[in-house]
């Protein structure tokens, strides 16, 4: 009980300390989006059982409430960009590619899953995770450097602008398949009841803060009403054995759709998505358990998502050369491969809900550490140029 405090407390200080300390570097002019997930994870990794001991064995279960809050929030940032009003001003193939090339990264991994003997809820579950592309990488490469090619930079923002959506939606079916309700033998409940569940509790307790909102202008009021709706949304999935994330994602959607100053509610989830996801990857680093890893998952998300990947950018550059976009960067597809905050909430949904997934956080992490590296090296190699080599042409 007292190491179940104690982790509480250190985890909350480090959430708010991680995330002032980002904010003051980011002041200061230094961003380093792909190795900041990575120093987070590392530092839980220190203070966990492979380091220092502060966290129990059982983090991910003492710390269950942080865990069904924090991905609740998670969700709700995700829901609130998605604005269905920009994705209309869209031109109709961007839509189609936006929608289309995350689940060309998904399926192949999902199929070669169910091929190794893998459960269907955990096949779908790395499906989803191969499909949330990060943009933080390309953005923080692209704010230190010059362009040296806007075209294909565009579109790979068009389509990690998109990739939340496919992943988001692929993992509800997971999350419904690993429910108990629908994984004990002797029960009668099938997935797509609780899919509809999850769908039907997103779209209430988001039409409920869209009222309860209304008039509301006080940032601290909006943020308690928005904590409360997350609380209800983790509360309800929790009951039916699900993650929270698919329907406060669906939540932050109706809201920030329907909402009559939408703006609001997007200051107010930025506002606790720092804190929320620093303590999240200090939980993944600190239950990281080196003598179990999933090679299975490794493989998955490694080998089979970068080949997936590499046949994704050709289908791209095929379709830009239509739409007489010139595209022409041998290995596009390698620009697909960043993964951030959304996949590593997924992987901790995961874990955390889905049975049999020992070794598979282990084997994830490693596996969005290796994709960043390899997406990072093409990027500067390809996408960026220097500050003085502008300046030159």
């Amino acid at each position: 009980m007292l190491r179940g405090t104690i982790a509480f407390l250190v985890l909350v200080a480090l959430a708010v300390l991680g995330s002032e300390l980002r904010a003051l570097l980011g002041r200061r002019g230094f961003r380093a989006p792909g190795m900041e997930g990575i120093s987070f994870l590392l530092v839980g990794f220190g203070l966990g059982g492979s380091g220092l001991g502060l966290f129990p064995d059982d983090l991910l279960e003492s710390m269950r409430v942080v865990v069904l809050f924090g991905l609740a929030w998670i969700g709700l940032v995700f829901g609130v960009q998605v604005d269905l009003r920009v994705v209309r001003r869209l031109a109709p193939w961007h839509r189609r590619v936006g929608w289309l090339t995350p689940l060309v990264l998904g399926l192949p991994v999902t199929f070669a899953a169910l091929v190794v003997g893998l459960a269907s809820s955990t096949a779908l579950g790395l499906g989803a995770i191969a499909m949330a592309i990060s943009a933080s990488p390309l953005e923080g490469l692209v704010r230190s450097r010059g362009l040296a090619d806007h075209r294909t930079v565009r579109l790979l923002k068009l389509i990690m602008a998109f990739a939340g959506l496919p992943a988001v939606s692929v993992f509800a079916v997971s999350a419904a398949l690993a429910s108990p309700l629908v994984a004990d033998q002797g029960s009668s409940t099938p997935a797509w009841q609780l899919l509809v569940i999850i769908i039907a509790v997103g779209l209430l307790i988001g039409y409920a803060l869209v009222v309860l909102v209304r008039g509301v202008q006080e940032h601290i009021q909006l943020l308690t009403l928005a904590g409360g709706a997350m609380c209800l949304v983790a509360g309800a999935s929790a009951v039916l054995g699900l993650s929270a994330l698919p329907s406060a994602a669906c939540a932050g959607a109706v809201v920030v759709n329907r909402s009559v100053f939408p703006h609001r509610m997007l200051r107010v989830a930025h506002s606790l998505e720092r804190p929320m996801l620093v303590a999240l990857l200090v939980l993944v680093g600190a239950s990281w358990a080196g003598a179990s890893f999933s090679w299975e998952a490794f493989v998955l998300l490694t080998a089979v998502r970068t080949a997936a990947a590499w046949l994704a950018g050709q289908i791209l550059q095929f379709v830009a050369r239509k739409r007489d976009v010139g595209v022409r960067n041998a290995g596009l597809g390698l620009g697909l491969l960043p993964q951030g905050e959304l996949a590593l909430g997924l992987l901790v949904a995961m874990v955390s809900f889905f049975p049999d997934t020992g070794g598979v956080l282990e084997a994830v992490v490693v596996a969005i550490i290796f994709n960043n590296l390899i997406a990072a090296a093409w990027m500067r190699r390809t996408l960026v140029t220097s500050r003085a080599e502008a300046n030159a042409r």
